[in-house]
């Protein structure tokens, strides 16, 4: 049953993720990214995020999909508080307003290498105060992600991250509850 299992029963540990340092660019983090993915032995799920780690080891955020995205549209950063923003109901009509008045990504020509060597990590990256712990239930897990908006959350053990609880193992826990509880539904001919 869903509602008694904890993160930390469907987290992938932080050791299985591919890691760089703060101050590296996002392209850095786009390399490591690509490396790890290339690199991963086929069981283990494909990697969506980097870890950022500070001077000491210690795991201070993750640049996953939507950190990229974000970091190649940087005007965003200094005209709204982007992630408060995404959390707001908008138009679609207000959203184009947006995005041709301030002229995100109407150059002729956009140098994706030079924007991705100057953006820094520590710039785009989804904080540790974003996590959530590892003994919480699933249920309290998904509604935070969900008012998070993110793909992949944190997961921390007192101040220690220690692992990344994605949505697509969210959804195969959630699958596979619904298919074993409606299984026995049919079996008890209901």
């Amino acid at each position: 049953m869903i509602s008694q299992k904890k993160v930390k029963d469907i987290m992938v540990p932080i050791e299985m993720y591919p890691t760089i340092r703060k101050g590296a660019s996002m392209l850095d983090a786009i390399v490591r990214l690509n490396e790890a993915v290339k690199n991963a032995p086929p069981n283990v799920p494909q990697y969506r995020a980097v870890l950022v780690l500070d001077e000491n080891n210690k795991v201070i955020g993750k640049v996953g999909h939507f950190a990229f995205l974000k970091g190649l549209e940087p005007k965003y950063k200094d005209l709204f508080d982007i992630d408060k923003l995404s959390r707001v109901s908008l138009s679609p009509d207000f959203i184009e307003t947006l995005f041709e008045k301030f002229s995100l990504w109407q150059e002729p020509t956009i140098d994706l290498c030079s924007l991705a060597s100057k953006i820094k990590v520590e710039d785009i990256m989804q904080s540790v105060e974003e996590s959530v712990d590892e003994d919480e239930t699933l249920p309290l897990a998904i509604h935070k992600i969900l008012m998070w908006q993110c793909l992949s959350v944190l997961v921390k053990r007192g101040n220690e991250v220690v692992g990344i609880l994605r949505t697509s193992d969210l959804i195969n826990e959630i699958e596979n509850c619904i298919l074993t509880e409606c299984g026995k539904l049919n079996k008890n001919g209901d």
